[in-house]
């Protein structure tokens, strides 16, 4: 009979793995660990990962300012609070807003408001 180790809690969906599988996943991570160390040590290496770092970053950046995005939504496009820019808004309140072009020097607007904050 076989060993079993058991990777888990102690609910029903636990994850039962023979010993030898442990062991070889243990040697491959060691190995890749082992590997990597050595590739980075390598200067020209480290040279283009760095290039590669700085590129993606600033890709990343570009991307994400030239994405539209509706005025008080979340990253995942959900509304949320005008004020705090976390909670979900349950009501809409009315704030002035400064403008030089009309009368009295403010405009009123309309805010998605939490409740909260």
């Amino acid at each position: 009979m076989r060993s079993v180790l058991v990777i888990g809690g102690s609910s029903e969906s636990e994850t039962r793995l023979p010993r030898h599988r442990v062991a070889l996943a243990a040697r491959r991570r060691a190995y890749n660990r082992e590997y990597m160390r050595a590739w980075r040590s390598d200067p020209r290496h480290r040279a283009r990962e760095r290039v590669t770092r700085e590129r993606s970053y600033y890709e990343r950046k570009l991307r994400d300012a030239l994405r539209e995005r509706r005025p008080f939504t979340n990253d995942a496009g959900m509304p949320v609070c005008g004020l705090c820019g976390k909670l979900p808004p349950v009501a809409e309140i009315l704030r002035l807003r400064i403008c030089d072009h009309a009368r009295g020097g403010y405009v009123p607007i309309r805010l998605p408001y939490c409740g909260q904050c």
